[in-house]
């Protein structure tokens, strides 16, 4: 076991460890917001044909203010024999092929009729109001990627192939477990030395957030035994296992042994950083467990450095990228350890705004309109207002 390790290593040990995405087979039914595990590839040219995108006439282009006769319609669905006659056009409706010959679509709104017969406008585009064949996608195109999310449009495109089963990464599954003596239910009313349970409600919301399934959400007094049956409740199929607090090094922090009682491999316990120092990483088999600080801020800190970079790697979803921005006001701190400021972040002018916040961890209120963490190496800080900075999306 490592202790007290560099952010990066700690960030390193985890995604070493983080098992490759699981994949199955799946109707587009059932997978809707899951990760496709493959191209979905066009079957043939869309459109299949010269599509008409107005009600109106296929024309031919050289015909342009002259009068010609209806040789006949075509609708969706339908095609019209053979070619448009010399000195003819043919009605037509959106979505149907055009006729052999057809130049350009011309809108109803636009031309003179008569009997079986149309004086067209004097100017017609070439190629207007048609969409080409295989314009939208040539046959053996990607309609969707590999590693992109199934959406309702992404289901539409895989339809529209003939894709009605797709390999997809599964989600995995998640368990959380508030820890604490002094910790009760959302719902209930505290007593004058309890504290709502405010970490479980945030992390599995964090968890939902990404995309999976709602996590089972699991108390633990501060006790050997509650631990050892919180681990055992959380179930052995589960993936992932998040422990909010108990992490640290007081007397009432059990988290460590009862992590290894229960078979627990520990990675590492502690890291440079500035909140979440305490943090604990260990696996079984397949099975990740992440063991958080107590404290609000480190514990949604820690949850996106590391507990989201390892559930993107598993959901098959590329690694999240530092954004850049400007300070919206100026800035002095220092830390020994690797320092992440929670920031408001908003756009101005062009430019991301990044407002750091220097708050308590254990603050809950003074960050809720955060959406970023800030990073600092060691030492002293100070920046000016409209300084370049990087950050980090949660």
């Amino acid at each position: 076991m490592r202790r007290l390790i560099d952010p990066d290593l700690a960030l390193e040990l985890v995604l070493q460890r983080t098992p490759p995405a699981r994949v199955e087979e799946r109707t587009l039914a059932r997978a809707i917001g899951a990760v496709l595990a493959e191209p979905v590839i066009a079957d043939r040219d869309y459109p299949p044909f010269d599509r008409a995108m107005m009600d109106g006439y296929a024309v031919r282009v050289e015909d342009a203010g002259r009068r010609v006769d209806v040789a006949g319609e075509v609708a969706a669905g339908r095609s019209y024999p053979g070619s448009i006659p010399d000195g003819a056009c043919v009605a037509i409706m959106t979505g149907a092929p055009c006729p052999e010959g057809t130049g350009a679509v011309v809108p109803l709104e636009q031309v003179e009729t008569g009997e079986g017969a149309v004086v067209l406008p004097r100017r017609i585009r070439p190629g207007q109001h048609m969409v080409p064949r295989g314009s939208e996608r040539a046959r053996g195109d990607a309609v969707a990627r590999e590693g992109a999310r199934l959406t309702p449009l992404a289901v539409g495109a895989a339809a529209s192939v003939g894709r009605l089963r797709l390999r997809v990464c599964v989600p995995p599954s998640v368990a959380v477990i508030a820890t604490g003596d002094e910790v009760v239910d959302a719902a209930e009313q505290p007593g004058a030395s309890e504290i709502r349970n405010s970490n479980g409600p945030m992390l599995g919301a964090a968890v939902q957030q990404l995309g999976l399934p709602p996590p089972r959400l699991l108390h633990a007094a501060d006790s050997a035994e509650s631990l050892s049956r919180s681990l055992a409740d959380a179930d052995a199929d589960v993936d992932v296992v998040l422990i909010s607090g108990g992490v640290s090094a007081g007397r009432y922090d059990l988290v460590p042994a009862a992590l290894e009682a229960a078979g627990v491999e520990v990675v590492f316990h502690k890291v440079t950083q500035k909140p979440g120092k305490p943090l604990l990483f260990g696996v079984r088999g397949r099975q990740l467990f992440f063991a958080l600080p107590g404290n609000p801020l480190s514990s949604y800190f820690c949850f996106h450095r590391y507990v989201a970079a390892s559930l993107r790697r598993t959901l098959g979803l590329p690694d999240a990228e530092p954004a850049r921005g400007v300070l919206a006001g100026s800035l002095a701190v220092s830390s020994e350890r690797t320092l992440f400021l929670p920031a408001r972040v908003e756009q101005q002018d062009g430019a991301w705004r990044v407002q750091p916040l220097s708050v308590g961890s254990g603050n809950i209120f003074a960050c809720v309109e955060a959406r970023a963490f800030v990073r600092l190496p060691p030492g002293t800080h100070r920046r000016s207002k409209g300084e370049g900075v990087a950050f980090h999306w949660m």
